[in-house]
């Protein structure tokens, strides 16, 4: 008897495994193929500046061939090499595949403001090199849900036309939202007077900010510094620090409640939000002693119009203004008329002034250039009315130094606190805390993607949340002969174009993006409407991640799911999560996938 319970104790852990092979039979017979095809392959860029996305980007790359879709190059490479492929590609049009020059899927993340406009990034009059509609959407019916949404002062009115067009986003997946992060700025405990939501807009000019027992301010940024002229920007980094030297006739004001308010001017004043009648406040100058004068607003609003200038939102100024549009009373005097109603006018009137004395020599073909010359060469030539100037930029550390600009307290009625502000480069995250940590830094940008227990127990160091106004996205190339068009799919069909990224967007593990890599510092993305943007529609869901969604629409597609290759099932680590811990059983799932 004693012999008999000796050999069923034995007998205990091969029945164990036994029943755990036997139940792994059951799970791994698939009713769709875990890794079908490869049907087609595509090419994925995306930017280097950024650790998470860094995470994020090669997920995705591991996560498609489980659908299907195989990876042929992931370019991980820097801005200068985006651009030209997509936004900046230089012709012929449309813009081809990325194998041709162009690209496939671009991972990028995008900053917005309070308001959120797709005019010309979306819309069919914005198509590259129109404009700024890289993704190559063309929609009508997004197209007159756009104008209805720019020209609705009725809030009801405004709302359901955003609807709309977040409801076209969502169905046409020409982005798929992979995230909005809650962005954290890690900083010296003494810094006061400034506003997260506006400074992750890029609207705050920092003349308030202050920092105890301080008369300078560093701050570090993830990207080196590429663009010096304020039309041409296509990096948030660049935006900001010119955000200190180039001011506009309104600016967004803390005590405003953040609605644009008068800044270099002293009145203002419309009764059909098309005509605009402005004076320009007393004693306002550039920042090399020279009066502001209506002459400079004038060229500035002309300059915006040019279209050799390369002008970021060409496309977009000229729906709303032409050469005629600001007409000279006097030299502080004029009056500014758009040539249609916009529910976002005031923004209008916030384009940054430059100063024609400086600037109307140099063809604006050449402004991009000149800029970045007199940046390393003259940077006394880089200024307008802001707060700072630019005082010297250091392109071998990545350094910007700005300096107090001396004439600003003749408009303004106060100096800007902080005598000199520097944007300074660091190429990761750590050796940015250690730098706060050691007083080297005062603040830390958010696109480092600190987590709270990076500097949980870091003596001297303290943070600031807050939802940033923006998205961070997989942007796909609708003229794509699979994604976009779906013309090479076996069901030749746009619709099959649209399965085919929804199935992508099935299979981003968006919570689980937000949980592990972010550590709970986001929302799993739905469009690329800000979730922090008015309108924001809460009634969409994100793509849930499923596998099995996805094969769904690869099937629509007309795509055969039983060819399958040699990985097929759960494997074994799997079962066992699912015995060990069923709760957590789809997280276990995805770092196997991994």
């Amino acid at each position: 008897m004693k012999l008999i319970k000796t050999d069923l104790k034995r007998m205990i852990l091969p029945l164990a495994l036994l029943t755990c092979l036997g139940l792994m039979a059951v799970i791994s017979t698939p009713v769709k193929a875990a890794n079908p095809g490869p049907f087609f392959s595509i090419s994925i860029l995306a930017p280097n500046t950024n650790p998470a996305r860094n995470q994020w980007s090669t997920l995705m790359v591991e996560q498609l061939p489980k659908i299907g879709i195989a990876i042929d190059v992931f370019d991980h490479t820097g801005w200068a090499q985006i651009g030209p492929r997509t936004w900046s590609h230089p012709g012929p049009y449309p813009i081809p595949s990325y194998a041709e020059g162009g690209f496939d899927i671009l991972f990028v993340g995008y900053g917005w403001g309070l308001d959120f406009d797709p005019t010309g990034l979306f819309t069919t009059d914005g198509i590259t090199p129109a404009g700024d509609n890289y993704y190559q959407y063309n929609s009508q019916e997004f197209d007159w849900a756009v104008s209805n949404y720019t020209q609705s002062f009725v809030w009801a009115d405004r709302i359901q036309y955003g609807e709309e067009i977040q409801e076209l986003l969502y169905e046409d997946q020409p982005s798929i939202c992979i995230i909005y992060k809650i962005g954290l700025y890690a900083h010296n405990p003494g810094l006061a007077g400034w506003d997260p939501l506006l400074w992750a807009s890029a609207y705050q000019p920092m003349e308030n900010w202050t920092l105890t027992g301080e008369t300078e301010l560093h701050f570090a940024v993830p990207a080196d510094f590429v663009d010096f002229h304020p039309y041409l920007t296509e990096s948030t980094y660049d935006t900001q620090w010119m955000n200190q030297i180039y001011g506009s006739l309104v600016e967004r004001s803390v005590l405003d409640d953040r609605a644009f308010a008068p800044r270099i001017i002293e009145a203002i004043s419309s009764s059909d939000g098309l005509t605009y009648d402005c004076k320009l406040t007393a004693g306002a100058k550039w920042a090399d002693g020279t009066d502001v004068t209506t002459d400079d607003v004038i060229y500035t609003y002309q300059l915006g119009v040019t279209p050799n200038l390369g002008h970021t939102t060409y496309s977009f100024n000229t729906i709303y203004w032409d050469n005629d549009s600001v007409v000279k009373i006097d030299d502080d005097e004029f009056t500014v008329t758009f040539l249609q109603p916009y529910v976002f006018q005031d923004s209008n009137l916030g384009v940054q002034l430059l100063p024609k004395h400086i600037w109307e020599t140099v063809a604006p073909v050449d402004h991009a250039t000149q800029a970045i010359t007199w940046a390393a060469s003259e940077p006394n030539k880089l200024f307008g009315t802001g707060p700072y100037y630019l005082e010297n930029w250091d392109n071998t550390n990545g350094v910007i130094h700005l300096t107090r600009n001396p004439y600003f307290v003749d408009w303004y009625g106060d100096d800007p606190i902080l005598e000199d502000i520097y944007f300074e480069f660091y190429s990761n995250k750590e050796g940015a805390i250690s730098a706060l940590a050691g007083g080297a830094i005062d603040i830390i940008d958010s696109e480092f993607y600190i987590q709270k227990i990076d500097i949980e127990g870091v003596s001297g160091i303290d943070y600031s949340t807050v939802d940033d106004p923006g998205n961070q996205e997989m942007s796909l190339n609708m003229l794509h002969p699979y994604l976009g068009t779906g013309e090479l799919c076996p069901i030749s069909d746009l619709e099959s174009g649209k399965h085919i990224r929804k199935a992508i967007s099935h299979m981003v593990p968006r919570q689980v993006i937000v949980d592990e890599i972010l550590d709970g510092m986001g929302y799993p993305g739905v469009t690329h409407w800000p979730k922090v943007s008015i309108g924001f529609d809460e009634t969409l869901e994100p793509y849930a991640y499923s596998v099995d969604l996805a094969l769904d629409h690869m099937e629509a597609a007309g795509f055969d799911l039983t060819i399958t290759t040699e990985e097929t099932g759960v494997g074994l680590v799997v079962v066992i999560s699912i015995l060990a811990l069923a709760g957590a059983s789809q997280i276990f799932l995805l770092k196997k996938r991994k």
